[in-house]
């Protein structure tokens, strides 16, 4: 079933149905062809009625004059999981004939349309952007792993499938480990939030808890906050999350930087390249979104200086606020004379022009007196390059 929503008619039971065999299901609907479509698919066990769906929904019509189209396949969904694989390849194919209808009848533009499907949503938006010559734009929020990870880009959501594909990786964990989602790149920008494996705030939930899929669904909570949010989530490119937090990666400096989310097409890779990854931290709770800091310490190799163990803290004072005192270490760590140490800090809020930085160092025995001598400090705004 596909569901129309606009802002003629944006309530979630204000919906008009189209019918792909029903030209009047269309002539007699707001569908604008003059206005950008968004489609929206859900996944597994779920269906169009879903409230992040209708949150999704809502959310787009506030950011923009759109056609949203909420797509519901839920009798081919609530079925055995092998079977509801072999749907994706019909749904797909329904949809694509949607699209070329609404072009035939309503004069569309399939390059204005743009598909965000979830788990197996984003196959299935990828099934339908084959069939489609020019299809606007594919993002996928976690694609399903299992029946797809690792196989021909035939059966998988993957680059070729539209004129711009972005995917949201959140649950990248080995089948054998319960993870749901792909970890492999299948777009031209793949996002990696917190690495892609684990999400903050899903750490103690497994599959027997109360949310079994906590990770899997973050992937569109996640685009959700994104569309109208005035934290950018922004993304740094990179080959890995150990070079992401090693600081190898900050500044935003020649296109190394992109948008997770809404508006990832904002800052798209080079025509010709794919499967390029970007990586970025956020937050367990909402809001998610988050600004990234590079704090670069150098301790000084003086005669009375030596090895100690325990917790470094920082904060951060700028023009809009401060960070307060966050430890750069997970746990207690060694520190040496001589050596230099990378962290990336992230706050909830844009601190502004930096303009003083505190840092204390908790030893793990109180007893010794500390030798430890900062010979540089150094900090990168991640957005702005700002030292």
């Amino acid at each position: 079933m596909f569901r129309l929503f606009t802002r003629q008619n944006e309530g979630d039971t204000l919906f008009q149905t189209l019918l792909v065999e029903d030209a009047m299901s269309i002539t007699n609907s707001n569908f604008d062809h003059a206005k950008p479509t968004k489609m929206v698919v859900h996944g597994f066990r779920s269906s169009g009625l879903e409230s992040w769906m209708m949150r999704m929904k809502n959310e787009l019509l506030k950011a923009g004059d759109f056609n949203v189209i909420l797509i519901d396949w839920a009798n081919g969904a609530n079925v055995s999981y092998n079977q509801a694989t072999v749907n994706t390849r019909v749904v797909g194919a329904v949809i694509a004939k949607l699209i070329t209808v609404l072009k035939e009848q309503a004069g569309a533009n399939p390059e204005d349309f743009h598909i965000i499907g979830h788990s197996l949503g984003a196959h299935i938006s990828g099934y339908a952007g084959e069939r489609l010559p020019n299809l606007g734009r594919i993002t996928g929020l976690d694609p399903a792993a299992l029946n797809f990870e690792n196989k021909n880009k035939m059966v998988r959501l993957d680059p070729t499938d539209a004129i711009f594909v972005d995917v949201i990786h959140t649950d990248g964990r080995s089948i054998l480990l319960l993870g749901l989602g792909m970890f492999e790149a299948v777009g031209h920008a793949d996002y990696y939030p917190n690495g892609g494996l684990v999400q903050p705030g899903c750490m103690t939930l497994n599959i027997f808890g109360n949310n079994p899929v906590c990770r899997h669904l973050r992937a569109y909570e996640y685009f959700i906050e994104s569309i109208n949010s005035e934290c950018p989530f922004q993304g740094y490119r990179c080959k890995s999350y150990k070079d992401f937090k090693q600081g190898l990666c900050l500044p935003c400096s020649d296109e190394k930087c992109g948008y997770m989310g809404f508006h990832a097409d904002k800052a798209k890779p080079h025509t010709e390249e794919t499967k390029v990854t970007y990586f970025l931290d956020t937050g367990g709770s909402k809001p998610f979104c988050r600004y990234h800091y590079q704090i670069t310490v150098s301790l000084a190799n003086v005669a009375d200086s030596r090895t100690e163990n325990g917790k470094l803290l920082v904060n951060l004072m700028g023009s809009n606020g401060n960070l307060g005192d966050t430890s750069v270490t997970s746990g207690d760590i060694d520190i040496e004379p001589g050596k230099t140490y990378v962290y990336i800090v992230t706050s909830p809020h844009d601190l502004g022009i930096l303009n003083t930085v505190t840092v204390s160092w908790l030893r793990s025995k109180k007893e010794t007196p500390s030798n430890i001598f900062i010979e540089e400090l150094k900090i990168v705004n991640g957005v702005s390059s700002e030292m």
